[in-house]
């Protein structure tokens, strides 16, 4: 099926409504916003809040790791491991939606099939799984929502939305998931090096793989989507 965007009446543009666009500007110096605000004051209302919100979360201890008497570094390790949990648990939400757009859509010259798309999806589920599991090797709770796992899923739902959108086609989907593969090659590496810093050597080792693994996500994405680029100036 076609992937390019389809042309049709947009009216968003003001061209498209030649004739009143001097009529709009005329209006908007006639009716003068009555607010005396401005982008400076918005700036100082925000340093308020920021100052005096509370943190964006927190470490719990208890669960085999006291977490108030842990250092620094493993303090980080826990918090880190908590943001890539999160993130697994979407990448697999993220793909899931990818085969239904599949479905919905079919795919185009050079792009992915539907076991393309399975198969990412199981490599994200087993990420998911293997740090779960060493949060509990290293004594904490994969239940807990760290805040650094509270931030990658708020930075994470605009692609979520974008692919959730019926209107979005699998190729827009692919862009979208290009974001989220960006992000996750880079929070695997992070962790691999926080890991080998804190010398947890086997666990490393296993982030190491997984890593290789989203790296190979990485590539295959832009490879699709290059395709899809490359079949729509032919």
């Amino acid at each position: 099926m076609k992937q390019a965007a389809p042309i049709g009446h947009n009216r968003t543009g003001i061209y498209t409504s030649a004739g009143r666009v001097e009529d709009m500007q005329r209006l908007m110096e006639e009716f003068a916003p009555t607010s005396t605000g401005s982008v400076h004051g918005a700036g100082i209302i925000r340093v308020d809040y920021a100052k005096h919100a509370d943190a964006l979360g927190s470490l719990p201890s208890g669960n085999g790791l006291d977490l108030a008497e842990a250092d620094e570094l493993t303090a980080l390790l826990i918090d880190k491991l908590g943001e890539r949990l999160a993130f697994e648990c979407g990448g697999t939400r993220a793909y899931t939606a990818l085969v239904s757009k599949h479905e919905a859509f079919g795919s185009f010259e050079g792009g992915p099939s539907r076991d393309d798309l399975v198969e990412i999806l199981n490599e994200e589920h087993r990420h998911f799984h293997l740090v779960a599991e060493q949060i509990g090797v290293m004594g904490g709770d994969p239940t807990v929502v760290t805040p650094a796992a509270d931030l990658v899923a708020t930075i994470s739902q605009g692609v979520m939305a974008a692919i959730l959108d019926p209107r979005v086609n699998l190729m827009q989907s692919l862009q979208a998931i290009l974001i989220a593969e960006l992000a996750d090659y880079e929070g695997w590496s992070t962790l691999t090096e926080l890991l080998r810093t804190a010398g947890e050597t086997a666990l490393a080792d296993e982030c190491e793989s997984a890593w290789n693994t989203e790296e190979t996500h990485l590539t295959r994405v832009r490879t699709w989507l290059d395709a899809g680029y490359a079949g729509a100036t032919q």
